[in-house]
């Protein structure tokens, strides 16, 4: 079921297309995915937004089919892949939310990108999300999420729109760049807070008069392995594995299990 939230999710994404490619090029590629592209014939990435890892797919020759449910997300992703290598005939957009997705039956492997999981399960339980998941993937394919999360010595994983050190409820200036699809500079603010298990992100594009341009709101909720590895099983997954985050985001490694597709 689609919520509310879920769409309102959506659409603060198509405010934010302009910049998803500028975005995405620094999420750090998961250490996972190089071994499992080794192996794979098609990948999909779900969400997709602007296209995180086209060019680790391209290199490879696999097939890519692209899921996100903004449609401004997933005309940048398409004009990334093209832009980076990958095969036009080999590169499948799909438009859809999660909870509707079903999956070409020759996708061996699923890659859920920065922290995603930790979003939409501010929308719907874990649990409930990784079914639908299961569902929509044939048995054996592998699925590979980066995700944030809190470790037993308290500490919490660092990503590109999180930083545990850095001081929290104040804006400061986040990234600068100049999205391709903007005619000047721009600069990224955040602001940023932790309630016991949730993150509370803020987000500010300004161009250079110091005008705001868009602004956007993310809320998270932070896993343990231990969380995750029950998610997982409960949801029909198994041999799950999970590489803690060392300067970014920890990783998640499942298979769907099963004779046929649930």
């Amino acid at each position: 079921m689609i919520t509310p939230s879920s769409a309102a999710v959506v659409a603060s994404y198509d405010g934010r297309a302009r910049f998803g490619r500028t975005e995405v090029a620094a999420v750090r590629r998961p250490r996972l995915l190089r071994g499992l592209l080794a192996t794979a014939a098609h990948v999909a990435e779900i969400p997709c937004g602007a296209g995180h890892f086209l060019s680790s797919y391209a290199r490879t020759s696999v097939a890519a089919t692209l899921v996100d449910a903004s449609a401004a997300m997933l005309a940048t992703a398409v004009e990334h892949a093209v832009e980076v290598g990958q095969r036009a005939e080999r590169t499948f957009p799909m438009l859809a939310y999660w909870q509707e997705v079903t999956l070409p039956e020759d996708v061996d492997l699923v890659v859920v990108p920065n922290a995603a999981l930790n979003q939409l399960a501010c929308q719907a339980p874990l649990t409930d999300l990784l079914a639908c998941l299961r569902v929509a993937a044939s048995p054996g394919t592998e699925v590979l999420a980066q995700v944030a999360c809190t470790h037993r010595d308290g500490g919490v994983d660092t990503a590109t729109f999180y930083d545990p050190a850095r001081q929290h409820r104040v804006w400061f200036a986040d990234r600068g760049f100049k999205p391709t699809q903007t005619s000047g500079a721009v600069l990224r603010r955040r602001r940023q807070h932790r309630d016991g298990n949730r993150l509370h992100i803020e987000f500010d594009y300004r161009d250079g008069t110091g005008t705001s341009m868009h602004s956007s709101t993310v809320e998270l909720e932070l896993f343990t392995a231990a969380r995750l590895a029950e998610a997982f099983t409960s949801a029909g997954f198994g041999h799950v594995r999970f590489l803690p985050g060392e300067g970014g985001l920890s990783e998640v490694l499942a298979t769907a299990e099963g004779g046929d597709r649930l």
